[in-house]
């Protein structure tokens, strides 16, 4: 098997994609390491290593991401439009999942389906909201009425 390489572009969105996990890595770990003791009785205590540690991780990655960003080209777009169109399916799931104790599983779900049919498939509006019922319905009786899973209800009781 030959070597696989990756074009110009999708080398410099896999490098930001690694830069942004191991910035978040390194921000968490640091607020992690805040609950140890930065010193103990003989010396440095456990959080003194995680903590220098997640530093230098965060300093690294965003020097990565500030090379990164002034190597882009002003002519040419960052993200390409299918990658648009993921960024704002994972808007409309943050959106539902922070719905979901308001409105329930069997809506929150419905309405995910609706508006991610909107944005992706540009089907009509009618098409999205008869679509969103039937999947509230079915969800309702499929999981509820049939199986007896308790899922999380809102306001509305579903």
């Amino acid at each position: 098997m030959g070597a696989v390489f990756l074009k110009e572009k999708e080398m410099r969105l896999a490098e930001l994609t690694g830069g942004i996990v191991l910035l978040l890595l390194g921000v968490a770990i640091f607020f992690f390491s805040l609950e140890l003791p930065y010193m103990s009785e003989y010396g440095p205590g456990p959080g003194f290593l995680p903590r220098w540690l997640s530093l230098a991780l965060v300093g690294c990655s965003v020097a990565v991401l500030v090379g990164l960003l002034r190597k882009q080209k002003k002519d040419e777009s960052f993200l390409k439009p299918r990658t648009r169109e993921g960024v704002k399916v994972l808007g409309l799931i943050i959106i539902n999942f922070l719905f979901l104790p308001v409105l329930g599983f069997s809506v929150v779900l419905a309405l995910f389906t609706g508006m991610t049919m909107r944005a992706m498939g540009r089907h009509s509006w009618v098409l999205c909201g008869l679509t969103a019922l039937g999947v509230a319905i079915g969800i309702h009786l499929i999981f509820i009425q049939w199986l007896t899973i308790p899922l999380p209800e809102g306001i509305v009781g579903w």
